[in-house]
């Protein structure tokens, strides 16, 4: 575990003291070094907030810092935060809920991941892991049923994907999820994520991952009723593959979330884990997070000997993580585009793989996307002028960035 005082003079203090507070959720430090730090250093609050939100890691923050019982400028500032995201967690599980028992009406079954099911399921609560979105995993068949239903209580797809795609298997096998929002009064309530994949054509583990994630699902409450749930194993498995495939382990949340759940797990578990792993190819995204974990936080989950990431790759993946200047700056879509890319590279087990993926985003970069059906709504049969109309929205969108 890295050195509080080792975090606070390669960063700021801001970031010592966010660590801080997270190896205080996981007892690997003490309350007490809370208030010490807080009273030796004069700590700029609205940077340590901005760190918490960039991070996702809000609740558990905000809840050791009020623990501490450490009076600051901001005290109220952080309480009022706090219960802003207890009752938002609150609001998204009781629509989880609903959704899903309108679903269960239908004989349509649709498993939560993710967001205030995670938190349940792991933390004990709904309100100690930051969440935004309403994701459930449904069978490709039950998509159309499922978008209908939600129509039929005011949701509204975020993007009509069949337009550019069609109903067919270009759907299916071109994305992996099919997103619906809620507004009131304009403003967007609730926001429903339909996955009938853990990947997509981006990430180069989709089905294969995906049907590892329904061996012995298992019904658990989430506010009222038992709901059908993904089990321990599973819904650790999903959070890897997604934080290594989309969010290539950019935010603590992410290391939070596989730490949290770790704890819960026995011995067969971790050997089915190790086993499931190794089948999508994701050995060294394990073995990175086991040791990001490690040397962030200060909890350990079972290593994989026979992997081993080089030492300047696990520096990389610190520095881009706990860097401001790495995430903070505004860069373009095509810097964003090469930053994922790479570390989606380290992350994989294989340079076959490797070179598969460099191909797949090669072929995003070319492929039309329903961005640019939104940019100029075309017939099907004049599809192929999106070839060119593709790099030149890209233009605009990032002409429009950097003014």
């Amino acid at each position: 575990m890295i050195p509080i005082i080792d975090i606070e003079k390669e960063f700021d203090a801001e970031m010592a003291l966010l660590i801080l507070s997270i190896r205080s959720h996981f007892k690997t430090s003490e309350l007490d070094e809370i208030s010490t730090f807080i009273q030796t250093h004069n700590i700029d609050w609205a940077t340590f907030r901005t760190y918490s939100e960039y991070h996702k890691v809000q609740p558990i923050v905000y809840q050791t810092i009020l623990l501490s019982g450490e009076k600051f400028t901001d005290l109220e500032k952080i309480k009022n935060k706090l219960q802003q995201n207890t009752l938002r967690n609150w609001q998204l599980a009781q629509e989880t809920e609903r959704v899903i028992q309108l679903f269960q009406k239908a004989n349509i079954q649709a498993i939560p991941y993710k967001g205030t099911a995670y938190s349940q399921q792991f933390y004990g609560n709904l309100v100690s892991r930051f969440s935004s979105d309403i994701d459930l995993l449904i069978d490709w068949e039950n998509l159309r049923p499922c978008i209908a239903i939600l129509k039929k209580e005011g949701y509204t797809p975020e993007n009509e994907m069949e337009l550019l795609h069609g109903w067919d298997a270009n759907l299916k096998n071109e994305e992996n999820e099919y997103n619906m929002n809620l507004c009131q009064n304009d403003l967007r309530r609730f926001h429903v994520e339909l996955h009938w994949s853990i990947g997509n054509s981006e990430i180069d583990f989709s089905d294969e991952a995906t049907s590892l994630l329904y061996t012995k699902p298992e019904k658990q409450i989430l506010i009222h009723d038992k709901i059908l749930s993904l089990s321990d194993d599973s819904h650790f498995l999903a959070m890897l593959f997604h934080h290594a495939g989309k969010d290539v382990f950019s935010f603590l949340r992410n290391l939070i979330d596989l730490a949290q759940a770790a704890q819960k797990m026995d011995e067969n578990q971790w050997a089915k884990i190790h086993a499931d792993i190794e089948k999508v190819g994701l050995l060294h995204s394990y073995e990175m997070a086991s040791k990001l974990i490690k040397q962030i936080i200060g909890v350990q989950i079972p290593k994989l000997i026979h992997v081993n990431n080089s030492t300047k790759t696990h520096a990389y993946f610190l520095q881009t993580l706990l860097t401001p200047d790495k995430w903070l700056s505004k860069k373009s879509k095509l810097a964003n585009i090469y930053n994922f890319m790479y570390k989606r590279i380290l992350l994989l087990d294989s340079k076959f793989r490797a070179l598969r993926l460099i191909l797949r985003h090669v072929n995003l970069l070319i492929k039309p996307s329903i961005k640019d059906y939104l940019f100029l709504p075309l017939p099907k049969r004049f599809h192929f002028i999106y070839f060119v109309i593709k790099p030149v929205r890209m233009f605009k969108e990032l002409f429009a960035k950097n003014n």
